[in-house]
């Protein structure tokens, strides 16, 4: 479509320019004092993931060692858990792989977002001895391009493409040029360089791999790159997003709903609304496997007694819906798994979702008497959440039924500043021990307070 002398998806909007401008613009003195606050809890939340990943689980070990290696011996920020120093894409790449390595990232900004909006920003803050008030707004303009762009350009139905990352990546470069101050035209390039970096795919989800994470990794790698890039002042091309051969046209349906897009931009912002995860897995599955387990628990039932278990969501997505499970990876994405292990186990922790678990006889066998149905009735009734609800058959013939349509954690049932913390020191302690722990989680939180990102850094590893 031809605007004026350009072309454009967009209708001769240059919305590169217009995101870049109020990306450049916007100040901390701009940001609601709650707002810069839950870029706070956002970086517990991080923190918490990276730390249990890097430092439990091997493919955090494995992606921190290799980033370790392959950094061109250049001391510049940390990969979290390791405690070694690389170069600043490097540990953006390990950190991010942490972060979305076993399903506790946040849910909002269209999909999960402090894999990208988070991980970028921290690793060049250390790098560049930044505040804290300048993480936290680069945190939060993280969140609003990720979503905005996702509003705005996401085509309706399955792309192929790892959402997440795709938007990721606009949304990191974005939130690393704010952080590093750039004027409107580099922050220009640096979206335009990030739309040209973007990518992922689902196939780690599908095989049940590591890949699947790297998602979270190459995304901040790329956004830590493209504004650096653009900082450098190399030149990129002007309409990224809008172009004819730019990202809408690419990942998208080339087109640009440039209404949806703009709309309300400054006016709130997205990162309010963040979905803090209370369990270790895709968000589909958090309603009906906690309506499970208030079945379980309030008809004091054990798994031996049932003959089936049937559950009711909104979307039913092959993937997530698939009964053969051999990987934890895919347990975290299989909801068949998750009311298995649920009605087993009788909750649903980080060390619900082992090998051990995976492979458990009783799990492994109660599997093939759930079925998964979806309901549309049941997704109307909400605004801002995935419901679910699940009725259990005994094989005695008494039957229960329950439903949860705000589980814990969603914005309209977020979780107490107790559970929160719980939540992170479930994952922190058993890495840094419990008082280095706390001191991280009371610093971090405290995000703004910090003269010097770098000074938060000696926390991220045990001493």
């Amino acid at each position: 479509m031809a605007g004026g002398d350009v072309e454009t998806v967009s209708g001769g909007r240059l919305v590169t320019r217009e995101l870049a401008e109020w990306v450049a613009a916007l100040r901390y003195e701009d940001l609601p004092t709650d707002v810069a606050a839950e870029a706070g809890r956002a970086l517990v939340d991080f923190l918490g993931e990276c730390l249990f990943v890097g430092g439990t689980k091997p493919l955090g070990q494995q992606i921190a060692q290799f980033c370790a290696v392959n950094g061109g011996g250049q001391p510049e920020a940390t990969i979290i858990a390791l405690g070694t120093k690389t170069l600043v894409s490097r540990a953006a790449l390990a950190n991010g792989t942490m972060a979305l390595g076993f399903e506790y990232a946040d849910y909002g900004a269209g999909s999960r977002p402090y894999p990208f909006s988070v991980n970028g920003p921290l690793c060049l803050a250390e790098f560049r001895k930044l505040s804290g008030k300048q993480l936290a707004l680069a945190i939060v303009v993280g969140y609003e391009v990720m979503w905005r762009t996702f509003r705005g350009m996401h085509p309706k139905g399955h792309t192929g493409f790892y959402t997440p990352a795709v938007y990721g990546t606009l949304g990191s470069g974005a939130a690393c040029a704010r952080l590093l101050g750039l004027d409107v035209d580099r922050t220009q390039a640096a979206i335009s360089f990030a739309s040209a970096f973007t990518g992922g795919s689902f196939q780690g989800h599908e095989e049940g791999t590591w890949q699947r994470c790297l998602n979270g990794g190459m995304a901040g790698e790329r956004g830590v790159t493209a504004a650096m890039l653009a900082e450098s002042g190399y030149q990129a091309s002007k309409m990224g997003l809008e172009g004819i051969q730019g990202f809408a046209a690419s990942f998208g349906d080339k087109t640009i709903r440039c209404d949806d897009m703009f709309e309300g931009l400054g006016e709130s912002f997205i990162i309010k609304q963040r979905w803090v995860k209370a369990y270790p897995m895709n968000t589909t599955l958090h309603a009906p496997t906690e309506a499970l387990l208030k079945v379980m628990a309030n008809n004091n039932l054990h798994h031996s007694e049932i003959a089936e278990i049937s559950a009711a969501w909104q979307k039913v997505e092959p993937f997530l819906a698939k009964h053969k499970v051999s990987t934890v990876v895919s347990a975290q994405a299989s909801l068949p798994f998750a009311l298995a292990m649920a009605a087993v186990r009788r909750k649903v922790t980080v060390d619900e979702f082992t090998d051990e678990t995976v492979n458990d006889p009783d799990i492994q066998g109660l599997i093939p008497k759930v079925t998964v149905t979806q309901d549309l009735e049941l997704y109307q009734r909400v605004k801002n959440s995935m419901p679910g609800r699940v009725t259990v058959r005994t094989k005695d013939g008494r039957e229960f039924t329950d439903e949860v349509l705000y589980p814990r954690g969603n914005p309209s049932n977020p979780l107490s500043e107790a559970d929160f913390k719980h939540k992170f020191m479930e994952m922190a302690e058993r890495v840094l021990g419990h008082d280095q722990a706390d001191e991280l989680y009371t610093r971090a939180i405290a995000l703004t307070d910090i003269a010097d990102v770098s000074q938060l850094a000696p926390l991220f590893a045990r001493k």
